[in-house]
């Protein structure tokens, strides 16, 4: 079982979804966002992050779609896609300003959460439902602690109000709403 960056997902075949288990959000996210100095109607390009295709994806689609802004990509963009924590030490350094939080803009738009990524494994897998039952309920055992584990009240906040580790039925159909608004179609995933 791994983590899998949703697009990898979406776009080729041969996974099994770990149901009930992913990495989104339900509106502002703080770790996937565009960074400038101003507007992005007024930026002539932008500088994509090379550390995740289903947040370059996400850009795209919402820069074509709800933004309606067409930039450049080029390394000396005005604007900046950043993920991780460069994009949380921005979003801290900048105070919020300045910054197009995808998660937020996607919620905004589309009304359903962004999963940027899910536990899966590939066809072709020998373990057993016991074993990703087993891994589930450790997942889920986690989860229910992180407020008590995170070492601020910053990380404390991101970690149960930002990033949402759920994969229900709203998380399903905000996948299948990116796959469609990506191109890609109906994309049918195998959930165990």
């Amino acid at each position: 079982m791994a983590l899998v960056p949703v697009w990898e997902v979406l776009t080729r075949a041969g996974y099994r979804v770990v149901d009930g288990l992913g990495v989104g959000s339900r509106g502002e996210v703080r770790s996937v966002g565009v960074f400038s100095d101003k507007a992005l109607g007024e930026c002539c390009g932008i500088s994509l992050t090379k550390h995740s295709m289903t947040s370059v994806q996400l850009w795209k689609v919402v820069a074509a779609g709800v933004l309606g802004v067409k930039l450049e990509e080029r390394e000396d963009g005005e604007a900046r896609l950043l993920i991780g924590d460069e994009a949380l030490g921005e979003w801290r350094r900048r105070k919020g300003s300045g910054v197009t939080d995808l998660g937020k803009v996607w919620w905004d738009w589309v009304g359903k959460p962004f999963v940027f990524g899910v536990w899966a494994v590939r066809e072709g897998w020998a373990g057993s439902m016991g074993e990703v039952e087993k891994f589930r309920e450790g997942c889920l055992a986690g989860i229910a602690k992180r407020a008590e584990l995170a070492e601020s009240e910053g990380e404390r906040e991101y970690l149960t109000k930002c990033i949402r580790y759920e994969l229900g039925v709203e998380e399903k159909e905000g996948i299948r709403e990116f796959a469609k608004r990506s191109g890609l179609g109906e994309v049918k995933l195998e959930y165990i």
